[in-house]
């Protein structure tokens, strides 16, 4: 396919207005037309990205022809339905996290692209896979030079909202978000660690716990405080490697990030995205009788601007390569599997299976 890809937009929030720059900064990824309820904030949006196509209605968008590719940018109880729609209107599907709710819903969607397995799927919670430490540790570990990796720790705290920060209400709702923390940045968490570990991140057991928001003065109080601000897993795979996430936010503590790979010929550490001291990729190793040594490889760090826009680039690049994106659908089967056994868990106080 030499012709650029065109992009129908649904949606016209926060994060969409975000992403104009992904239709913007190459020629391969173009906008025809966005669609919303809102006809103001679809009007903004389709001024920024240079378009006068404007659908009140999203399926008549879908029944536009000349539209190859759907950005869904709407909240994540209506990515199920919008996906679906878009795959049955013969569209490929870019759809932004978390991608559905529950791990039915990526089975339901699966089912679905089997009746046009020419579409291609992608999830933004791919975004953090562009990064060069990333794309070097994947390759480290596919390549053996850590042998066995047994362990993985991955902690990100961050801090509390600023006083005044609005959400929109559906923030608050579980019913249509699936969550706080664990559905707003967990599924960046988790895609980042499925794609830097590879094969070897094949999730079946998950023990968890979480919690809400909470007020940290009178002052400071989140916007959301029914949905959970922080959880910790322990992710066991079939392999025996265990990872141990952890997300903290609003809390009476410092931010801090840092990802920890440990395997029976070497470490590694660094962060998924521009945050936290060790933003390069950290290697370690004992090599005969001398200590610990300590490598700072020179590869590219994470850099919000190139990673804000990477799902969309990369959903291009598969339909014109006519290949597979680089997160295929069964891989968020793993992800949704670990957000509904966590729940359970935190639920239960006991360790949950993930089903085959």
């Amino acid at each position: 396919m030499t012709e650029p890809v065109r992009y129908g937009i649904i949606g016209a929030g926060v994060i969409a207005n975000a992403m104009t720059k992904a239709f913007k900064e190459t020629p391969d990824s173009v906008a025809l037309a966005v669609a919303d309820v809102n006809r103001e904030a679809a009007q903004k949006l389709a001024d920024a990205v240079g378009v006068t196509q404007i659908y009140d209605d999203y399926h008549e968008m879908l029944a536009d022809p000349e539209i190859d590719a759907i950005y869904i940018a709407t909240p994540p109880f209506l990515h199920k339905p919008m996906t679906i729609d878009a795959l049955r209107a013969g569209k490929h599907v870019c759809c932004e996290k978390p991608f559905v709710l529950t791990r039915q819903e990526v089975v339901d969607v699966i089912e679905f692209n089997k009746t046009a397995p020419h579409l291609k799927v992608i999830s933004c919670s791919s975004r953090y896979q562009n990064s060069g430490t990333a794309r070097k540790a994947r390759a480290m570990i596919e390549g053996g030079e850590l042998g066995e990796v047994y362990r993985v720790h991955f902690e990100h705290v961050t801090e509390g909202y600023r006083i005044g920060t609005l959400f929109p209400e559906w923030r608050n709702d579980p019913a249509k978000n699936g969550g706080g923390i664990s559905f707003d940045w967990g599924p960046y968490d988790l895609d980042w660690l499925s794609f830097v570990l590879g094969d070897r991140f094949k999730p079946r057991v998950v023990f968890g716990t979480m919690g809400n928001y909470f007020p940290l003065s009178d002052k400071r109080i989140p916007p959301c405080l029914d949905v959970d601000g922080r959880l910790a897993a322990e992710i066991i795979c079939d392999n025996g490697l265990t990872i141990h996430w952890e997300r903290r936010a609003a809390e009476h503590g410092p931010a801090r990030h840092n990802v920890e790979i440990r395997g029976s010929k070497s470490g590694l550490d660094l962060t998924f995205l521009s945050m936290g001291e060790k933003r390069k990729l950290h290697h370690y190793s004992f090599e005969g009788a001398e200590e610990l040594k300590e490598t700072i490889l020179p590869d590219d760090e994470p850099e919000w601007d190139k990673t804000l826009t990477y799902s969309i680039h990369e959903l291009t690049a598969a339909i014109k390569e006519d290949r597979e994106p680089s997160s295929r659908l069964e891989h968020y089967l793993y992800i949704q599997g670990i957000f509904d056994a966590l729940m359970e868990s935190a639920r239960t106080q006991q360790s949950v299976r993930i089903p085959e």
